[in-house]
């Protein structure tokens, strides 16, 4: 699809589809579209329970070979990326509310601020990293959570080719901000993309395909574009899933 046209299609979402005004049916509550949602990619409300590993590529358009292992241990709240920088192999994580990091499987020592800042292995920045994939990997089941405010209000729209639900929300995430909106198919509620919105919002991502993991509905591609202009920014693609 033409990223004008698809830009075109989500400065409109703000307003009220033509089908939806004229029809005059009553919109759903967010909470309901929510719910509905969940049906679609978690029945069986299986993610707080998950425990599992993936293996991600995400091409940016600065660093298109760019690769992820990602270990995701919800109950126990531990997390650990792995990528390969040119050739050095960096792992870091958080294990019982401890962090950690090996570079080249030697494990750094934190008084080596130079290792640490070469590789920017800072705690606070590993956090991060366990919050960024714990939430998007985990759409939209976390927004289900009492850090997330639902907008009051749902309005439905057209994102790119689909008819959905627009949703808003406000993220107690300030990784990636925390003004967000959120569209669902009016179909079968399946998550189909969001924007930033507010002050300084710059990107949205589309959604595209699922993959199936524990009885779950993930997506399996994100794809991240620039809001001013459409301009294409880069990829999460999920290659491989497998339990813990």
């Amino acid at each position: 699809m033409n990223r004008l046209l698809l830009l075109l299609l989500l400065v409109s979402a703000c307003s009220p589809s033509p089908e939806a005004t004229e029809s005059g049916t009553a919109l759903p509550a967010a909470s309901d579209v929510l719910r509905q949602s969940l049906q679609f990619h978690d029945p069986e409300e299986r993610w707080l329970t998950s425990q599992f590993q993936m293996v991600i590529d995400e091409p940016r358009t600065n660093f298109p070979e760019r690769q992820s292992t990602i270990l995701i241990n919800l109950p126990e709240q531990t997390f650990e990326v792995t990528r390969d920088y040119e050739g050095t192999i960096v792992r870091r994580g958080i294990d019982a509310e401890r962090c950690y990091s090996f570079v080249d499987d030697q494990a750094v020592d934190p008084a080596d601020s130079a290792t640490i800042q070469l590789y920017r292995l800072q705690c606070d920045r590993t956090k991060g990293y366990q919050s960024f994939y714990q939430l998007l990997t985990g759409l939209p089941m976390t927004l289900f959570t009492p850090e997330v405010s639902l907008g009051e209000t749902v309005e439905a729209v057209d994102f790119g080719p689909y008819a959905c639900f627009a949703v808003s929300a406000r993220l107690n995430n300030p990784i990636i901000g925390e003004q967000w909106i959120f569209y669902f198919d009016r179909a079968d509620y399946q998550l189909r993309g969001y924007r930033a919105a507010g002050e300084g919002a710059a990107e949205y991502l589309e959604l595209d395909g699922l993959v199936s993991f524990n009885n779950m509905q993930l997506p399996r591609m994100r794809h991240w574009y620039n809001l001013a202009d459409t301009t294409y920014l880069g990829s999460d693609i999920v290659i491989n899933i497998e339990p813990l």
